[in-house]
C-alpha cells in the first residue's frame, strides 16, 4: 500500500510539473479568460432577451452582454482545460509506456492525470467566477461554480482520452477547439435562440451550459443539472483507462531460464 501511495505522488508530482511547464496554458489563464470576458462586456449589446432552459424548464430574462460572458467563459475554460490535459497525457506518453513496461503501476499514473485535473479544475473555476463576480454580481456564485467545474471535468477528461488516442499536437488541438466551439454555440441562447434540438442533450455541456445561464440570472436550483457533464467525464476517464491499458499491455512471453538460449562449451 505504501508503495502504491508513493508511486501516485512520484507520478502527480511529475503530472503538475508538466501542467505548471506549459506556458502557453498558464498564459492563457492568467490573459485569455480576462480579456474575453472584458471584450465581451465592451462590445456586446446590453439589450434583454429571453430564452428558455429546457433542462431546467425555467423562463429567465437576462442581459445579452451578460448572458454573451457566462458562454465565452465556459468556452474558455473548457478550451483551456482540454489543452492542458491534452498536452500533458500526449507529451508524456512514450514516457508512460516505457514506465508501465518497467512494472510502474497503470492506475497510479491515470489517477495522477485524474486528480491534477480535479486541482486544475478548482483553479479555473475559482479564478473565472471572482472574473465574473466583478463583472456583476451573480444571482447564485456557489451554482455557477459548479456549473463551471463540471464543464471543465469533461472536457479535461476528453482531453486525457484524446492524448491516448490521437497521433499529433496539431489534431489535438483542432480536436478541442472545434469541439468547444460547437458545443457553446449550441448552447448558447444567442447563437441558437431555439435550443430546443433534441440532440443537443448529448453534448457534454448540456448540462453545464444551462445551469450556468440559469444561476447567473436566478435563483432556481441547478446543480443537479450541472451534474449532468460528469457522465462524460466519468465515460472519458474510463475510455482513456482502458486505451491506455491496451497501449502499454505487453504481448511479448517474458524469457525465463528454460526458456533462455543454450549456451555452447567450446571444447
Amino acid at each position: 500500500m505504501r508503495h502504491q501511495w508513493t508511486a501516485f505522488a512520484v507520478a502527480l508530482g511529475f503530472t503538475l510539473t508538466g501542467h505548471l511547464r506549459n506556458r502557453l496554458a498558464m498564459a492563457m489563464i492568467v490573459f485569455f479568460i480576462p480579456t474575453w470576458i472584458y471584450l465581451v462586456r465592451a462590445t456586446a449589446l446590453n439589450k434583454d432577451i429571453t430564452f428558455s432552459s429546457s433542462a431546467l424548464d425555467v423562463e429567465v430574462v437576462a442581459s445579452m452582454n451578460r448572458t454573451i460572458q457566462v458562454s465565452s467563459s465556459l468556452h474558455a475554460v473548457t478550451v483551456i482545460a482540454g489543452f492542458m490535459m491534452f498536452m500533458a497525457t500526449f507529451s508524456a506518453r512514450d514516457m508512460d509506456l516505457r514506465l508501465v513496461l518497467a512494472g510502474y503501476p497503470r492506475l497510479q499514473l491515470l489517477g495522477a492525470k485524474v486528480v491534477a485535473l480535479l486541482l486544475v479544475a478548482a483553479l479555473l473555476t475559482g479564478y473565472t467566477l471572482a472574473l465574473l463576480q466583478l463583472s456583476w454580481p451573480l444571482a447564485q456564485p456557489g451554482a455557477v461554480a459548479a456549473a463551471l467545474a463540471a464543464a471543465i471535468l469533461a472536457y479535461g477528461g476528453l482531453g486525457i482520452m484524446a492524448g491516448f488516442v490521437l497521433r499529433s499536437e496539431l489534431e489535438g488541438f483542432f480536436v478541442v477547439v472545434m469541439a468547444t466551439l460547437i458545443d457553446v454555440g449550441m448552447q448558447s441562447p444567442v447563437s441558437n435562440p431555439a435550443g430546443d434540438q433534441p440532440w443537443l442533450s448529448l453534448l457534454p455541456l448540456y448540462g453545464p451550459a444551462q445551469a450556468a445561464l440559469v444561476a447567473s440570472f436566478t435563483t432556481t436550483d441547478s446543480f443537479a443539472c450541472a451534474a449532468l457533464a460528469l457522465r462524460w467525464f466519468a465515460a472519458t476517464s474510463v475510455l482513456a483507462l482502458l486505451t491506455f491499458c491496451v497501449r502499454t499491455r505487453h504481448y511479448g512471453r517474458p524469457i525465463t531460464a528454460s526458456s533462455s538460449p543454450r549456451r555452447l562449451r567450446a571444447d
